[in-house]
């Protein structure tokens, strides 16, 4: 589902005509044999079945165009680019042909160039729903988020059923902090395609933030279902469980994580947050211990090693940590402090 975020159309303005054998017409006609070389993964062999083709007919743009695609999926955007730019050259009709070469330049980091070629082929063809996402993706990237959302309205008042712009808009809409809303678009998205992960973890983010922690772990629980491996969704499960008190779950979920990802700060956090509230304060202050030696300044865990080392019985421990976190601006450390002081 990542790939969504800048979506590839593979458009083919001839498809090959098969004579009667077909096995024999995908190794005598060159255009489908440096188009299976595409679909097995094969760029750089594409490409140059693609330039074969070229040199007896330079002006042919359905191997121009789909050179351009191998030569994109190689990340060789210039070379794409100038593929498309011979395309529209030889047809300035071709509104795939400014799609293809604006999807090559957003690749790049040129979204406003990539805007423009969008816009383009919307002149010509104002009714192509992928044109309206990939303008939507483009001005995201540039941080026009309402004009990227109005984009993604329009690519799905086109093709209501558009799981590309429906995940697209969820994920827009999480930035705009309108949680309930990215939800259903995630659930329409799900209902489409069932079988990937990813739809359902970004559900559970989105109810995680509007306070339905039940039904965040059970996305979490969904999409790993869906994919074992999948990092992010076992890390943010891990803290599912804590916030539904399942705390030795949590443990068990997060120590796979640490395992893997043994430098990032956050987890170790985490799970020091479920040992405390197990109890276990002198496992809760080696895991902040750990967190703060791999991010500096980490006020929370400061305040949260502070109070476990107070439940330790050290005072002058606890009330340096407290202090540290105060001094970085961390309000319920201050109040604390206060308080403490005050005894």
């Amino acid at each position: 589902m990542k790939a969504y975020t800048i979506l590839l159309l593979l458009f083919l303005f001839s498809l090959p005509v098969f004579p009667g054998n077909k096995a024999e017409a995908v190794t005598t006609d060159p255009m489908v044999g440096a188009w299976m070389k595409y679909r097995k993964g094969d760029f750089a062999g594409a490409a140059e079945e693609y330039s074969r083709i070229l040199k007896k007919k330079p002006g042919l743009v359905e191997a121009l165009n789909n050179r351009g695609l191998c030569r994109a999926a190689s990340g060789n955007y210039r070379g794409a680019v100038a593929d498309y730019n011979r395309v529209l050259e030889i047809d300035p009709g071709m509104a795939s042909a400014y799609n293809n070469r604006g999807l090559a330049r957003a690749k790049a980091g040129r979204f406003r160039e990539a805007m423009i070629d969008y816009s383009a082929a919307l002149r010509i063809d104002p009714l192509m729903p992928e044109l309206y996402n990939n303008l939507g993706m483009a001005k995201k990237a540039l941080g026009d988020f309402h004009g990227a959302l109005d984009d993604f309205n329009s690519a799905i008042a086109i093709r209501p059923l558009y799981p590309e712009a429906l995940f697209n808009r969820g994920l827009l809409r999480q930035q705009l902090s309108d949680h309930k809303a990215a939800a259903k678009d995630f659930q329409r998205v799900i209902e489409y395609m069932p079988g990937y992960a990813e739809p359902y973890y970004q559900r559970g983010i989105s109810r995680a933030m509007t306070g339905d922690n039940r039904g965040a772990l059970s996305d979490f629980s969904r999409s790993l279902s869906i994919n074992p491996k999948y990092i992010e969704a076992l890390s943010a499960r891990g803290l599912a469980r804590i916030r539904n008190r399942n705390y030795s779950e949590a443990i068990e979920d997060l120590n796979t994580v640490i395992g893997m990802q043994p430098g990032n700060a956050e987890l170790y956090y985490r799970r020091a947050l479920a040992r405390t509230r197990m109890n276990d304060y002198a496992g809760a202050e080696e895991d902040c211990s750990q967190a703060l030696k791999r991010k500096k300044g980490y006020s929370e865990v400061y305040f949260l090693r502070g109070i476990v080392r107070g439940e330790l019985g050290n005072r002058e421990g606890m009330l340096a940590d407290l202090k540290l976190a105060a001094a970085s601006g961390y309000e319920p450390a201050r109040k604390l402090l206060k308080k403490e002081r005050g005894r």
